[in-house]
């Protein structure tokens, strides 16, 4: 995890285009989860730069379920080919464990190109494209995999009613694993402003294996502090 900390202060350090435009946001979060008829807390931490034509954003999300715990850890940078232009390229890097389905790590990969399909002053609707790999280890057996990752995110502010709703796909090219852990993915979520910087927040994640018939599935109620 360390590797990706250090990665994204010396990203935000260098590089310092127009930085009297720079927009610094930061939310925090603590709400109740629920997965597979098991109550849990959960916290979530979020801080992003924006500018013109920048975007750097490092996220941290936890749980506990019983005696089962799941951490990730993501950070994501893209950048618009031009001001006012629509085409981006974008680089992800994560790390995730969760104990309930024995997973020690995942460090997951991905980078390509995105493009704004619609812009305006309630939200946007923009896709990607590109290439992803997984490096995990489930029971001391690394498995390394790679993808092609394709995604749509929907993002649409109305008053006090935000909405958000993703869907990626990642289709296994990789021979090395047999097992075919190609998956869509699923996450929709929609916040109540409560005041100017405190929401309500409901959500739900859900992962599809295109090979087997595995559909886990979370949920969770939040309250979202906004800065």
């Amino acid at each position: 995890m360390k590797f990706l900390l250090i990665f994204f202060i010396i990203t935000l350090l260098s590089g310092a285009e127009n930085a009297d435009t720079a927009i610094w946001a930061q939310y925090a979060r603590v709400g109740l989860s629920h997965d597979q008829d098991v109550n849990g807390i959960h916290g979530y931490y979020r801080i992003n730069r924006k500018t013109t034509n920048t975007f750097r954003d490092l996220r941290l999300f936890g749980y506990e379920l019983g005696d089962d715990s799941y951490i990730y850890l993501r950070y994501k940078s893209s950048m618009k080919y031009s001001h006012h232009g629509k085409l981006y390229n974008f680089t992800t890097a994560s790390y995730q464990k969760n104990t309930r389905v024995e997973l020690a790590m995942r460090y997951h990969f991905n980078q390509g190109f995105g493009y704004f399909i619609k812009e305006n002053k309630f939200g946007h609707v923009n896709g990607e494209l590109g290439h992803a790999y997984d490096m995990s280890d489930y029971l001391n057996d690394t498995r390394k995999t790679s993808y092609l990752k394709s995604g749509v995110f929907w993002d649409h502010n109305l008053w006090i009613i935000k909405t958000k709703l993703e869907i990626e796909w990642f289709k296994q090219i990789s021979e090395v694993v047999t097992t075919d852990l190609s998956r869509i993915q699923i996450f929709a979520e929609i916040s109540h402003q409560l005041t100017n910087s405190l929401s309500f927040i409901m959500g739900f994640e859900q992962d599809y294996y295109t090979s087997n018939n595995q559909q886990p599935l979370s949920y969770y109620f939040s309250l979202d502090w906004e800065k």
